[in-house]
């Protein structure tokens, strides 16, 4: 019987040993994927073909200083809807924004009392998408990537143009112009399609909305299927050396409207100094 006891332990021992190395491996993934963000190109100062009202919300975001980071840090306090009817679940996370050059990495976990029950990665790193879920941090659960996925993220890393003015003044891939009805369009052209977001401005010039039309998501029975994405942004305050907002929410259009699925705060920035 005592063999089988200590024969029961060290089985368990070998599993927590291997659960932890995985969650390891998965944190050092992300932080790998950050280190290429945060290694990315210094901008070369501010583009002079800026549209006016692109220059004046990037301007007003940096205090009216060139663009001067290599890249974005951030963190957050959200919560996002998981699942239909699960309702809204509080989730950590911590960002990386690249300026010179579009990339991202978005690294987000769930936790019960000290376990992490989920962690999340989310990211758009030299041209590539990737989403990776795992429970307790090592259980895969989803991982998505391909053409759609790359077109999908390079989206959101428009979207978010918002909390990284350096990037909206520096990063010369995205495309700027502005549309009869006022709004502001941001395109990163990719193949076969472009990657495209519309922003809405308020009387004072800063970013309300994000409108972006066939974003890439996953459907019900895990197909990707094409919807309609919004986002809106609130209480724009100085964090960091930077303006920008400090509150979000983001979601999907669909037959009965707008249905977020992650809202949250700001709670940190760090802008990186290049060099």
């Amino acid at each position: 019987m005592m063999m089988v006891v200590k024969g029961v332990v060290g089985g368990l021992a070998v599993l927590g040993g291997l659960q932890m190395w995985a969650a390891w491996r998965f944190r050092k993934q992300a932080a790998a994927l950050a280190g290429q963000v945060m290694a990315g190109p210094a901008p070369d100062g501010m583009r002079d073909e800026l549209p006016d009202a692109v220059a004046a919300l990037g301007l007003r975001g940096t205090g009216g200083q060139e663009p001067a980071a290599c890249a974005v840090r951030l963190t957050q306090e959200a919560e996002m809807a998981l699942a239909p009817g699960k309702g809204w679940q509080p989730i950590a996370a911590r960002q990386v924004i690249g300026v010179a050059a579009p990339g991202f990495v978005w690294e987000a976990w769930q936790t019960r009392g000290p376990l992490v029950t989920l962690r999340v990665i989310d990211s758009f790193v030299e041209g590539r998408g990737l989403l990776a879920a795992r429970l307790l941090g090592s259980v895969p659960v989803a991982r998505v990537e391909g053409d759609e996925m790359d077109r999908g993220e390079a989206m959101r890393y428009l979207a978010e143009l918002p909390w990284a003015p350096d990037a909206v003044l520096a990063n010369r891939a995205v495309q700027w112009r502005v549309l009869e009805d006022g709004r502001i369009e941001a395109r990163l052209a990719m193949t076969p399609r472009d990657a495209v977001v519309c922003f809405a401005l308020d009387a004072g010039g800063d970013i309300v909305e994000m409108n972006a039309r066939d974003r890439p998501a996953t459907g019900p029975d895990g197909s990707s299927v094409l919807r309609d994405w919004h986002g809106r942004f609130h209480d724009y305050d100085m964090i960091g050396g930077r303006r920008v907002p400090l509150r979000a929410e983001v979601g999907y259009v669909g037959d009965e409207g707008f249905a977020p699925y992650w809202r949250g705060r700001i709670t940190s920035l760090v802008a990186e100094p290049a060099g």
